[in-house]
């Protein structure tokens, strides 16, 4: 699989060594002159320094036709930004939206983003669940979510 890391920090650090140690193809975008620099020192993988959300940037990294691309910048409206190129200009079908808030977890997908991920919705549904399964509760996350 070939995928593009655009934005991030440590979540990207791990994310690289984690799909180069599958035998994945990688290429990383990032803002970050330092943290390219980290980057390309600690991985063999193409690092392209710049912000993700200009197109000539990801022109630069050269992802037409990569399978997925992660956007894990600090902004949900850049890595809304960052899916949509993606998918409209690149051919990326597919696209992991991360978002700090969860109210745009619901808005990014009727936006057409594949999937949209939240660590503030996932911790809210895990503790509701664990929750209910301490009073008792048998219903699943699923059927809460309805």
């Amino acid at each position: 699989m070939r995928v593009v890391i655009a934005g991030g920090r440590s979540r990207t650090d791990f994310l690289v060594e984690s799909l180069t140690s599958s035998d994945h193809e990688v290429v990383v975008v990032n803002g970050d002159r330092a943290w390219c620099e980290y980057l390309s020192s600690r991985h063999e993988v193409p690092v392209v320094c710049g912000d993700a959300t200009k197109r000539y940037v990801l022109d630069d990294a050269d992802i037409e036709g990569f399978d997925l691309v992660i956007a894990l910048s600090d902004s949900d409206a850049d890595n809304l930004v960052i899916c949509q190129m993606a998918q409209h200009y690149f051919d990326i079908d597919h696209q992991v939206c991360t978002v700090y808030n969860p109210r745009n977890v619901s808005v990014f997908k009727k936006l057409g983003i594949s999937s949209v991920v939240s660590a503030t919705y996932l911790m809210a549904k895990l503790i509701e669940e664990t929750s209910l399964e301490a009073l008792g509760d048998q219903r699943t996350i699923a059927e809460l979510s309805k």
